[in-house]
C-alpha cells in the first residue's frame, strides 16, 4: 500500500533574502525620500513664519492706527537702561505690541521667546514680569525689526542654533532692494528671520515682506 502523499507547509515569515532585498528597497527610498521630505520641512516652515510675521505687521498696522506710528526700535526711557545691547529692536517690538490693552495682546503669546535671557530692571506697564521677550519665527528665535527711522542701523542679535542650541551672535540690518539699492518698506517697518541656520546676513534670511525677484 503506498504511503499518501504529504505538502510541507511553507513557513510563514521571511527568509533572509527577502529581509535583505526589503532593507535594500527602503534604503533606496530613503536616499530619494529624505531629502525631499527635509525640503518640504523646511518650506512650511518658512511659510509658518512668513505668516506669523504677517500677524505681528497687523498688530503694528493696529497700532499705527491708534497711535500714528508703528513700534519704536528703541526701549522706553521708563525701563532704565537696556539690559544689555543684543536684541533690543525685537525686544521694543514686544514692549509696544504685547502690553494688556494693545495690539498683540492675548494673540501672539505663542510667539514668545528670549534668546539672551535678559530681563529689564523695572518691569514695562501692562506687564506682569519684567522679562525681556522677543517676537519669535518658527524655529523659536526672534525677529529683527526695524522702524524705518532707523534702516541704517546694525543690531547685535543672539540666537539660538535650530540643530545644536548653540548661542549665536550676528548683525541684522534692514535689507535693501538689489537693483535700486533702496530699503525695502521705506516708510514702513522690516521684520526679518534669521531663518533655518539661526544667522543673519545669511541666504536663508527670511523676509516678513515680499522682495522682488531679479
Amino acid at each position: 500500500m503506498s504511503k499518501p502523499l504529504t505538502v510541507r507547509a511553507r513557513s510563514s515569515g521571511f527568509t533572509l533574502i527577502e529581509m535583505l532585498a526589503v532593507i535594500v528597497i527602503i534604503g533606496i527610498l530613503a536616499v530619494f525620500l529624505v531629502p525631499r521630505l527635509t525640503e518640504v520641512v523646511r518650506a512650511v516652515d518658512v511659510s509658518v513664519t512668513r505668516v506669523t510675521a504677517q500677524k505681528i505687521g497687523a498688530a503694528l498696522a493696529e497700532l499705527a492706527d491708534d497711535t500714528g506710528d508703528f513700534a519704536s526700535t528703541t526701549l522706553p526711557a521708563e525701563l532704565g537702561l537696556p539690559p544689555n545691547d543684543t536684541n533690543r529692536g525685537a525686544e521694543a517690538l514686544h514692549v509696544a505690541l504685547m502690553a494688556e490693552g494693545k495690539p498683540g495682546f492675548g494673540v501672539l503669546e505663542e510667539h514668545l521667546s528670549n534668546s539672551d535671557e535678559d530681563s529689564f530692571g523695572r518691569r514695562a506697564p501692562g506687564f506682569n514680569v519684567a522679562t525681556a521677550f522677543e517676537l519669535c519665527d518658527q524655529w523659536g528665535n526672534p525677529f529683527a525689526y526695524f522702524h524705518w527711522r532707523d534702516y541704517g542701523r546694525e543690531d547685535a542679535y543672539v540666537t539660538l542654533s535650530p540643530d545644536t542650541g548653540e548661542r549665536i551672535d550676528s548683525i541684522a540690518r534692514a535689507l535693501k532692494d538689489e537693483a535700486t539699492q533702496r530699503y525695502h518698506q521705506p516708510r514702513g517697518f522690516q521684520l526679518i528671520s534669521a531663518g533655518l541656520d539661526g544667522e543673519f546676513g545669511t541666504e536663508d534670511d527670511v523676509p516678513g515682506f515680499a522682495v522682488r525677484k531679479d
